[in-house]
């Protein structure tokens, strides 16, 4: 049996997984990952940093994965960054180590910027969800609720504190997981924004791609995504010196 961790995006949680989820094969055990603050886990206080996120996110793969068992990692959007981190923290720690991190919908580390160059502290609610906007990463549904509109940029700052920390402390993160960046093609992101992600690693860098946008994982993307991780994950690992 082998496992595959699945790390959300910004603003999300483990729903996002739901398709994705149902169309993996048999022999692929879910793990499905959901950071403080938000579903099963709304109660306890979101992470604010790449530091904190990653140390819950390595804690449940330590705790989760048995022995006997292969791990990889589908992080998407913000969980790309934050399954570099957790990828690299198991290898330090002793942990299971991850064979493969599919990087979903994000460019690589080292060409991003804070999403808050002054800091989203000081953002208003306003600025925080138009900058999810612009990923998709926001229902505009919400925004006539105010309640819940008003907890989801709460979230999302979190979120994005999260994402700038990374950015400014861990963007030189390498692993020895191979990476397999994915993408929608009808995303942001290109070739000239994911191919560094190759630097991040030591074996070689592979890229799919599948109909949709920054959320292909949920619509028409999510069927050759299962099949493609399926693939992937079948083949041999490689070997690590």
């Amino acid at each position: 049996m082998t496992v595959l961790a699945l790390f959300h995006h910004a603003g999300g949680s483990a729903a996002v997984f739901r398709r994705l989820v149902q169309l993996l094969p048999d022999d692929i055990r879910p793990l499905v990952a959901e950071l403080p603050g938000r579903g099963r886990r709304w109660r306890e206080p979101a992470p604010r940093t790449a530091e904190e996120a990653v140390q819950d996110l390595t804690d449940l793969l330590i705790t989760e994965v048995r022995p006997d068992e292969d791990v990889s990692v589908f992080g998407h959007s913000m969980g790309a960054y934050l399954g570099l981190g957790v990828a690299a923290a198991l290898e330090q720690r002793g942990g299971p180590r991850c064979q493969t991190l599919f990087a979903s919908a994000n460019l690589a580390p080292q060409l991003a910027s804070p999403l808050f160059p002054d800091g989203v502290a000081d953002a208003s609610d306003a600025e925080v969800l138009a900058c999810a906007a612009r990923f998709d990463a926001l229902d505009e549904r919400l925004l006539g609720h105010p309640h819940i509109a008003d907890r989801a940029a709460a979230l999302l700052r979190s979120d994005f504190g999260v994402c700038d920390s990374f950015v400014r402390t861990m963007s030189r993160t390498v692993t020895e997981s191979r990476i397999v960046v994915c993408r929608g093609e009808q995303d942001a992101f290109g070739d000239e924004h994911t191919a560094p992600w190759q630097w991040h690693s030591v074996q070689p860098l592979s890229t799919l791609t599948f109909p949709g946008g920054h959320l292909y994982l949920e619509a028409a993307g999510a069927e050759p995504l299962a099949a493609a991780i399926a693939s992937v994950m079948s083949e041999p690992a490689q070997s690590r010196t």
